[in-house]
């Protein structure tokens, strides 16, 4: 096999990069600002925010899975992608009308209206995003170039974190109002229409691609979770256990990290340990995908696994400085971030780039169903669910919500986790060709 890399064009990359990045914007939104809503205007019991992650996560899988199959019934993606952020943007804005600090006897019914109007942006997210534009991804890219691309792909959501932490954060501290929240909402849902109506002069779809209707349309919803085509396709649902044992490990950990930092780390100027990490881990994610591709995946899966704990290690171990030494308490915790954050992007790489590899020419929407299951609606599950073990055990005995703490355990979880990722890593290193040693 040729191990000569196929340029895309500048066209493809700008799509590649808008939709990936505005998409991310939009899923920053919904996988950390939602929940940092949830536990500071409406209630900081675990449960709450494990029920949005979760029932998030169900809606998600579901919405792709007719997503793909729709792309590949309709033998279009462009049309589901850039109409898709368009009324994704306006699902967001939603959430400037959810009334905020609810009496006790009325916060139930706001958890579950959050949880509600999450699910509905979910839905949009995943059919436009994660089912479309995934789709779209694997028309526009070969074997030569997909780890850079997904590496890219991978480090759009730090840099929509800088976007959304950079510019909006101050929206959504501790210190922010009704009004401050209603103009976070409505600002990032504008950028993600405003990204939909330029996506419609920008994208091109793949010339070439028909609608493929040969199958009932249940058949095709249903195609990726079928065990015939899980035992035919054994080496791509390997590649995607690998990132999905990653995600369980971040999931443990991300919905409380803004407020583990500010609250139970002390850190109030946290913008800028925040931006070295998201700088140095997006940078040095970008390099290590450039040599993915020139001297192959196998080299990098054990030492990506083993850096990802350490960092946890590190981080969780910052704790006996709270309080006590806030510069070594900073140092560590941009240590373990850098090491933490960019290996995820490392693992998207690595796993993500492999399992498109092996994805049947002309199924390529009927697989982003399968990645959903593996890669969303299994982490939000259970890495959540560790998520609310580890905070009940730390705050047992505590009766009010106000008082409860978000202990640093919850990274130490994260590391034990990500200890079960060396299983499929060692599978999918061995299977790689010849050209990726």
């Amino acid at each position: 096999m040729s191990n000569k890399t196929v340029k895309l064009g500048a066209r493809t990359w700008s799509s590649i990069v808008l939709f990936g990045l505005i998409g991310q914007i939009a899923w920053v939104v919904e996988n950390m600002y939602f929940s940092r809503f949830m536990q500071n205007e409406i209630t900081r019991a675990p449960y709450a925010t494990t029920l949005m992650v979760a029932f998030s996560a169900v809606f998600a899988t579901l919405s792709t899975l007719v997503g793909g199959a729709l792309c590949d019934r309709c033998g279009k993606r462009k049309l589901f992608v850039t109409v898709g952020y368009v009324i994704w943007g306006f699902t967001i804005m939603m959430f400037a009308l959810v009334p905020m600090k609810p009496d006790k006897s009325r916060v139930l019914l706001m958890v579950i209206l959050v949880v509600a109007m999450d699910c509905v942006m979910s839905i949009i997210g995943s059919i436009s995003n994660d089912a479309a534009f995934n789709t779209w991804i694997c028309d526009v890219s070969d074997t030569s170039n997909r780890a850079r691309v997904d590496t890219v792909l991978a480090v759009m959501p730090l840099i929509a974190l800088a976007v959304v932490f950079g510019g909006f954060d101050s929206l959504t501290n501790a210190d922010a109002t009704t009004d401050d929240w209603k103009k976070f909402f409505i600002l990032l849902g504008l950028i993600t229409t405003i990204g939909g109506v330029i996506g419609l002069v920008l994208m091109k779809d793949k010339q070439g691609i028909k609608p493929n209707t040969d199958n009932a349309f249940i058949t095709d919803f249903l195609y990726s979770l079928k065990p015939s085509v899980i035992k035919e396709n054994k080496m791509l649902y390997i590649c995607l256990s690998g990132f999905m044992v990653a995600s369980i490990s971040y999931q443990v950990y991300v919905n409380y990290l803004f407020n583990i930092v500010e609250g139970t780390m002390k850190i109030t100027n946290y913008i800028i340990p925040i931006g070295i990490i998201m700088l140095v881990a997006a940078v040095g994610s970008v390099l290590v995908s450039s040599a993915m591709d020139k001297y192959g995946k196998k080299l990098f899966y054990y030492p990506a696994i083993t850096i990802s704990i350490v960092g946890s290690i590190i981080i969780w171990a910052s704790k006996f400085f709270i309080g006590k030494n806030q510069t070594v308490l900073m140092l560590l915790l941009i240590v373990g971030g850098i090491m933490t954050i960019g290996v995820n992007l490392v693992m998207a790489g690595l796993f993500t780039a492999s399992y498109r590899d092996y994805i049947p020419e002309g199924k390529e929407g009927l697989f982003q169903g399968c990645r959903m299951v593996m890669y969303v609606l299994v982490p939000m599950i259970v890495g959540p669910l560790v998520s609310q073990l580890i905070i009940n055990i730390r705050n047992k005995g505590v009766t009010n919500d106000a008082d409860i703490v978000y202990p640093m355990e919850l990274f130490l979880g994260a590391a034990v986790v990500m200890l079960l990722c060396f299983i499929p890593a060692k599978i999918v290193k061995n299977a790689l060709p010849e050209h990726n040693k």
